[in-house]
């Protein structure tokens, strides 16, 4: 006999091999160790309460240790072997539907990670615990009125008072909203409860938020161009199937007016929509453009309150907010009536998340929209490769251009300087070129504004010594650590920080150190230098550390007290301000980590995209780009706008070394504090994973590396990667479900990171 287990419905005798019968329950467990669910027997107390989607404790493994998990099946079945009970449930309610259930259960496939961890990621914790629901006390009639007047005591003025508001209410009362209606106070309130004639229950509300008014903003009549783009979303919209449209237009082309009218579309049928931007900090003004034009509008993003964040999802499962606008997380917004998912700069690296499950939001969006039968809208004026050869393709894309700007406005004019040719005839090193200068110089002059990105922070990138030729070098990482203004030393990587010493550190040298590379605080310092009283903010992730900094910024630079804007790529990216007659780019050239196959292609839309911002009104466009490699084709494509050239010329190289999107990758990278264990343990997965290809007969599958990683040591462990390549989608989900069922996937390695689809490799 199987010893018994208690739980809430008593005591569950089960004899072994005998035939059961009840309510089974299929469960994920929130752990990192497993990727099955497990079937659980359902206590009778709680088989009319479970819902799908709801969290429980389960005991999982030999000795039975009480874990979390989602339920994610609920079936009337037959056992003859001991089945678990669940052994509590942790929340009242289900946070997750059955639409989110099986979008979970495809992003766990195709990304490898456990189906319970991909489900606690769809949910925020904030909803998970409730956050922005408060205790309120309800008040209500314990007896009738007239009955309470038929003892004939003498009734005060507040205790009548009391007593016409709740016979008026015919129901519950707040009890604060009855003591302001009626000028009572508490003590009156209690008094008659303790009497008899009013009842006490206590319920949970949402906080009460006042909306924060928008000025309103007209509307714009569609060009020839948008209206085509709206008539291809429009007929997918129509026929109810799902479809993928890739919006590809040259910045400033209007690509926000077809998002707003394919959306108020679909709100005028009833249903919701999701807009997903990359970074609420970098579109804060196509933000409050869609709340100010779009009914019942949510936005969330990182800068909310958890109560807030609760709240918006909250509103949104109920389906009253109609528009759910917002970063990675909104697209898992449980909207009941789901019809139309829209992802704007579709080609965002930051749509990538860099924690376990590590989900692409693009593509996410996608299996959503397939999912429930919908359209998706990929907008971009430099789409990622990937998707500009599938909307060429697939049957299920479309691609839609929009070559021209609104109101036929011209795109800026474009210098390069070639900044070799600058050094040599000044014989020194140069900052500003003469022809950035001049047409900066020039532009403030007629009082217009300016954008200049380096998309580097700090005030040097490097300190070198030249004696002993050593550079200053982060303890835990193999990066340089970058100087800045204030005397300090920092690393981007661990945050490492320590002061800027003024001679070598070396003991056998001692010279005095060089700084090398420039950053935005050194390109501050020489703008205020060349141009004495100008308006200027800079604008990178150390000064805009909240979202309040960049909308403080923006409503500055928008309200003309700002003349220019020195900063990385959060100058390059969603900003639109008519007066902008200048874009600078102190240096194009690619990033020096340039084991990326898409360095170059992440050049190209930087370069394009901050080119973009300039002459998007009346005033004329300049642009001039600084940089020591003209001869770059991502570089030459991006100076004449010429996207498609560039998507030519880049996807038949991708094709000749079998690279995304000809071939689907996975990178694996493993951590260790020992680089001998790092290496040996890579090696035996590659092994492992070359063998498993082979079992399955998977034709075009291999694997690249082992080899160190770009960062080769990273916050104190060394680092080896491995690229997995199969020839589709399916083959890659068919291999990386393999290994991990068969648990190949387990090293010694004090890390293992599973990246399917990579962004990037570094």
């Amino acid at each position: 006999m199987v010893p018994r287990v208690e739980d809430q419905a008593g005591y569950l005798w089960i004899e072994a091999g005998e035939r059961r019968e009840g309510v089974i329950a299929d469960v994920a467990p929130i752990v990192a160790y497993t990727h099955r669910t497990y079937a659980f027997a359902v206590p009778t107390s709680i088989e009319a309460t479970l819902k799908l989607g709801q969290r429980v404790t389960v005991p999982l493994g030999r000795r039975g240790r009480a874990v979390p998990g989602f339920v994610v099946g609920i079936d009337r079945g037959v056992w003859d072997s001991t089945l678990r009970p669940i052994e509590s449930v942790i929340d009242q309610d289900s946070f997750l539907n059955p639409e989110l259930i099986a979008l979970g259960r495809e992003i766990a496939a195709h990304y490898t990670c456990p189906l319970g961890k991909t489900l606690k990621a769809i949910t925020p914790e904030a909803v998970r615990r409730q956050c922005g629901l408060k205790k309120v006390r309800y008040a209500a009639l314990a007896r009738p009125v007239a009955e309470i007047l038929a003892e004939g005591r003498r009734l005060s003025a507040p205790r009548r008072a009391l007593l016409e508001r709740l016979a008026e209410a015919e129901g519950l009362v707040r009890a604060d909203r009855l003591l302001s209606d009626t000028g009572a106070t508490p003590a009156v309130l209690r008094a008659m409860a303790a009497q008899g004639w009013v009842a006490w229950t206590v319920g949970q509300e949402a906080d009460e938020e006042e909306a924060t008014p928008v000025p309103p903003v007209p509307d714009f009549e569609l060009n020839a161009e948008q209206g085509a783009a709206l008539d291809a979303v429009r007929r997918s919209l129509e026929t109810g199937t799902f479809s993928t449209t890739l919006l590809f237009g040259v910045s400033g082309s209007g690509k926000t007016e077809v998002y707003i009218h394919a959306i108020r579309r679909v709100v005028a049928a009833g249903r919701q929509a999701i807009l997903l931007v990359p970074e609420i900090v970098l579109t804060t003004q196509i933000v409050q453009r869609l709340a100010a034009r779009l009914p019942d509008v949510a936005v969330t993003h990182s800068g909310l309150t958890d109560a807030q964040r609760a709240g918006l999802w909250r509103q949104a499962a109920a389906g009253a907010k109609k528009v759910i606008i917002g970063t990675r997380s909104a697209v898992f917004a449980p909207c009941p009536d789901l019809g139309l998912i829209c992802v704007d700069e579709e080609q965002e690296t930051s749509y990538k998340n860099l924690q376990a499950p590590r989900f692409h939001v693009r593509d996410v969006a996608i299996m959503r929209a397939r999912l429930r039968g919908i359209p998706a809208v990929l907008g971009s004026a430099t789409p990622s490769l990937e998707s500009w050869y599938h909307s060429g393709r697939r049957p299920d894309w479309q691609r839609v251009i929009l070559r021209h700007r609104v109101q036929s406005l011209p795109l800026p004019t474009v210098h390069v300087v070639d900044m070799r040719d600058e050094h040599a005839e000044l014989k020194s090193a140069v900052i500003l070129s003469r022809t950035m200068e001049r047409f900066l110089g020039e532009t403030l002059q007629r009082r217009e504004q300016a954008l200049i990105l380096m998309n580097r922070r700090g005030f040097a990138r490097r300190v070198h010594c030249p004696a002993c030729r050593a550079r200053l070098e982060c303890p835990r990482c193999a990066v340089a650590l970058v100087a800045y203004a204030s005397g300090e030393l920092r690393c981007h990587y661990c945050r490492w920080r320590g002061p800027l010493p003024n001679v070598c550190p070396n003991p056998s040298c001692g010279e005095p150190l060089v700084k090398l590379g420039l950053g935005t605080q050194r390109i501050e310092e020489v703008l205020l230098q060349r141009f004495p009283g100008v308006r200027l903010q800079r604008v990178d992730s150390d000064t805009m550390r909240h979202r309040s900094h960049y909308q403080r910024i923006v409503d500055d630079f928008e309200a003309r007290r700002v003349d220019l804007l020195v900063g990385t790529q959060m100058i390059a990216k969603g900003l639109d301000f008519p007066h902008v007659s200048f874009v600078g780019v102190v240096d194009a050239d690619p990033p020096a980590l340039a084991g990326d196959f898409r360095a170059e292609e992440r050049l190209f839309q930087l370069i394009t995209q901050v080119a973009g911002r300039a002459g998007r009104a009346d005033a004329s466009g300049r642009v001039v780009v600084q940089t020591t490699m003209p001869e770059l084709a991502a570089l030459r494509c991006a100076l004449r706008h010429d996207y498609e050239s560039f998507a030519e010329a880049e996807t038949a190289m991708r094709r000749k070394v079998g690279l995304p999107p000809f071939r689907r990758i996975a990178r694996l990278v493993l951590a260790h504090r020992r680089e001998g264990t790092a290496r040996q343990e890579a090696e035996a997965l590659a092994e492992r994973v070359q063998e498993a290809a082979r079992v399955l007969g998977l034709a075009g599958a291999d694997v690249l590396g082992p080899s160190p990683c770009p960062l080769a040591r990273l916050r104190g462990k060394y680092r080896y990667d491995l690229l997995v390549r199969t020839a589709n989608a399916s083959g890659l989900r068919l291999l990386m479900g393999h290994l991990q069922a068969s648990r190949a996937l387990r090293t010694r390695a004090e890390s293992t990171l599973i990246d399917v689809d990579p962004v990037s490799l570094t």
